[in-house]
């Protein structure tokens, strides 16, 4: 593994973060920052000690990456022994401080001692005058250079501290990655835990056609900018404010000046009242500088970090060390957003007393008149560039609120359902007397083909890798699928296996799921429309067949139920919740947020949008009225997008976006 040339602080890197001095027996994290041993030991048994439950993984003091130990059985005080050794940094402290007496490792481990005069950068070992002499004759690809020269010219960073190898299963191999649950594999965590999950994809897949990892450098930068930019806004809000704040004790001085001495008592405690006040706004300001400068040294971290990877490292390397700096970036902005939400500017002025020229009356010199002025999102381009980097920002239940991005009108219309198709299209049932499913275009708002459908369309669900939609009706015992080319949809097939009335369905893996009377059951996708296929029941429960909605996230099933709940099952069909509240009378239609939030349409008086928490123990009023639709028939993501969402119901189509607070 070759050594890094990147240039580095070098007082910074060879102190410890933490006690602040030269680092004796570095030991390095998988985040790269390295640390005194004994350091890093204290800190984890100091986690452990104010932690209730069993520790089973601790954070990185400086970025606060999560940290797995190599044996999580293994006792909490022989964490620190068992991580990585950072040899590189080691050696270069010893040269910066004039310490010649290297010992050479390969004598080492035949028990004897000799005085090391090179570093191999392909074993990453030093070697004495012989054994560079023998290992020259045995290795001569492997590049060696002198001790001296290693101190000024590398960043101290041992890539061995991105282990490739699985936490679970340390003796295998790290070769995949499961995007359902943004974790890293191995081949046994595949088979043995997301077997049934469709987005596995191997890493030498994902680094080669991923162009991400090729422009990482310049996206890191741009978050890093943006991070700045919003460092320098608050500044200058601090500096604003502290100028506010002196035109207002400046004010009350004339004024103090003007009133005779009995006043001087009042000035002082005026005073004091303003000394207060600027304390705690400098404090709040300080709190949000620091995490923003956090951020900045973090980033400037990952962006040295990354170059490093990338040109010396493994594309597993790289891609672990991409998965783990996009998790740290996320959990940084959300500590942010914590602290910097609903922000406002003040205008201060000192305002004038007129009751103290009655000074026997007077009780106060003047107040603080403080107005307040909303700022746009700070953290909005910040985001933006994270998002840029495959970050998922997601709505948290707290915070979440959505805005409407556009209305759509299609007059004479009945639309009863829709779903996302491809890039540019979305697919609407209409009831209107024509009984067609329309094909309606995002980008122009306009309604492009139609094709007839002899029932009325109750609910679609797209199949996107065999690209066709399933259609089923209202008062039906029938089931439907129609391919899809380019802008056309093919005309319908009736799916002669289905015996059942079919009210909302949904693609998970290879299969269908449909809500039937008193049950939810599967087929398979590919299955032809004549051939002998049987429904496979996987629960029964307390369904029928109306205007019903269901979706499938995180291998839950999310549906709703003729006693109007808001269930959520899983595939193997153990109970996780079951909502009802009077709040949500007419619970039909609803969708599943990547963040595992349910977005639920209420029927009941023109529609109300609803939202609940991942565990269904809470639940808010997103929308009280929508905004041209007054009998709301269907809900549904966008197929790319999952931040924007439609609901559709009459002859009007709404769009709608996922926003934060």
């Amino acid at each position: 593994m070759a050594l890094s040339k990147a240039k580095a602080d070098k007082e910074d890197l060879l102190n410890c973060p933490i006690c602040f001095e030269a680092i004796k027996q570095p030991k390095i994290l998988p985040c790269m920052h390295s640390f005194c041993k004994q350091c890093i030991h204290e800190y984890i048994l100091n986690i452990g000690r104010n932690k209730n439950s069993e520790l089973t993984q601790f954070t990185c003091p400086v970025c606060r990456s999560v940290v797995k130990p190599r044996n999580p059985k293994a006792p909490v005080d022989e964490w620190s022994s068992a991580l990585q050794d950072n040899l590189i940094l080691a050696i270069m402290i010893s040269t910066t401080k004039g310490d010649k007496q290297q010992d050479c490792n390969v004598c080492e481990q035949h028990q004897q001692i000799s005085l090391a005069k090179f570093w191999c950068e392909g074993c990453e070992k030093t070697l004495c005058e012989k054994c560079n002499t023998m290992h020259t004759w045995l290795l001569s690809s492997h590049p060696v250079i002198a001790l001296e020269e290693l101190g000024p010219n590398v960043s101290g960073l041992d890539l061995h501290a991105v282990s490739e190898n699985c936490n679970e299963h340390p003796s295998n191999s790290i070769e995949a990655f499961c995007f359902n649950h943004e974790q890293l594999c191995c081949i046994q965590c595949v088979t043995t835990n997301h077997w049934n999950c469709e987005s596995v994809k191997s890493i030498e897949e994902i680094t080669n056609s991923n162009s991400v990892y090729d422009t990482l450098q310049d996206k890191l930068e741009c978050i890093k900018q943006a991070t700045l930019k919003v460092l320098n806004e608050k500044e200058d809000e601090k500096r604003d404010l502290k100028e506010k704040l002196e035109n207002a004790g400046n004010d009350a001085g004339r004024f103090l000046e003007q009133v005779k001495c009995k006043l001087d008592a009042l000035f002082e405690a005026f005073k004091k009242q303003l000394n207060v006040y600027r304390d705690e706004q400098n404090t709040n300001y300080n709190i949000r500088i620091r995490l923003l400068e956090q951020f900045v040294d973090i980033l400037d971290h990952w962006i040295t970090v990354n170059r490093i990877v990338k040109e010396f490292g493994t594309k597993t390397q790289h891609f672990i060390h991409v998965e783990t700096l996009k998790n740290q970036i996320k959990t940084s902005l959300i500590e942010i957003d914590k602290v910097i939400k609903h922000e406002t500017t003040l205008d201060i002025k000192f305002a004038k007393n007129e009751i103290l020229e009655q000074l026997e009356t007077a009780d106060c010199m003047g107040i603080l008149n403080k107005t307040e002025h909303d700022l746009e999102n700070q953290m909005k381009d910040i985001r933006n560039c994270c998002k840029n980097l495959g970050i998922k920002y997601l709505p948290q239940f707290i915070d979440i609120r959505v805005e409407l991005v556009n209305s759509f009108h299609i007059e004479g219309s009945d639309l009863s359902c829709g779903v996302c198709v491809g890039d540019d299209h979305i697919i609407l049932g209409n009831r209107s007397l024509k009984n067609i499913l329309q094909v309606f275009d995002k980008k122009t708002g306009h309604v492009i083909n139609t094709t007839k459908f002899e029932q009325d369309a109750c609910r679609l669900c797209y199949d996107k890798e065999q690209n066709q939609i399933f259609i089923s009706p209202f008062e039906q015992k029938f089931l439907y699928k129609a391919g899809i080319v380019g802008d056309l949809i093919n005309n319908p097939v009736l799916l002669t296996f289905n015996k059942d009335y079919v009210g909302a369905s949904c693609k998970h893996g290879k299969h269908i799921y449909i809500v039937v009377d008193e049950a939810i059951k599967k087929f398979v996708s590919t299955a032809s429309p004549n051939s002998s296929t049987e429904m496979t029941t996987v629960f029964s429960t307390n369904t029928d067949c109306g205007i019903n909605g269901m979706n499938i996230a995180k291998k839950n099933i999310i549906f709703t139920t003729k006693d109007k709940e808001v269930k959520c099952i899983t595939i193997q069909g153990e109970d996780v919740y079951c909502f009802k509240d009077e709040m949500i009378k007419t619970p039909e239609c609803i969708i599943a947020l990547p963040s595992g939030l349910i977005l639920v349409v209420d029927r009941d008086k023109k529609g109300s949008l609803h939202v609940l928490s991942e565990d269904g123990n809470k639940h808010k009023t997103l929308l009280n009225k929508f905004d041209t639709i007054t009998d709301p028939r269907d809900i549904w993501l966008d197929n790319d997008d999952h931040e924007t969402f439609y609901i559709a119901g009459g002859e009007y189509l709404e769009m709608y976006r996922i926003t934060c607070d």
